[in-house]
């Protein structure tokens, strides 16, 4: 397994904008220790409250949040919530990961098991079965 997981570093609050759906929140980009593999980004949006509108792009998180720099900054309400989607999306994919790479390991035991196709033909014409 290959994973590292992922964290936020920062946020970017020179390129918040405000929010289209309310005048009262800012949308912010925090910054990711890595860009995402495409399963830990899904899992990540869709269990981001839809509020949120959570999107990820490259190695950073577009989140709604309100307008308050308390909620937006490290260890604000926001950059908890951010962390711990993450947290939680790290924990999905290392357990997805595994699940993968038991059922390769499996799936090669069972091939190694059964008798390849010569062997089962050569034990049948030598009177073996």
């Amino acid at each position: 397994m290959t994973f590292t997981e992922i964290m936020i570093l920062d946020v970017d609050c020179a390129h918040a904008d405000e929010s289209l759906r309310s005048r009262n929140d800012v949308r912010v980009s925090y910054i990711l220790s890595n860009t995402p593999p495409e399963e830990w980004k899904d899992y990540f949006e869709e269990q981001a409250p839809a509020s949120a509108n959570a999107k990820i792009v490259g190695h950073t998180v577009r989140y709604e949040c309100p307008k308050d720099k308390v909620a937006i900054q490290r260890d604000g309400a926001c950059w908890k919530i951010v962390a711990s989607l993450a947290e939680d999306a790290n924990r999905y994919y290392l357990e997805s990961e595994l699940r993968r790479e038991q059922d390769r390991q499996k799936k090669e035991r069972q091939e190694e098991q059964q008798p390849r196709e010569f062997e089962i033909e050569w034990d049948r014409y030598m009177g073996r079965d």
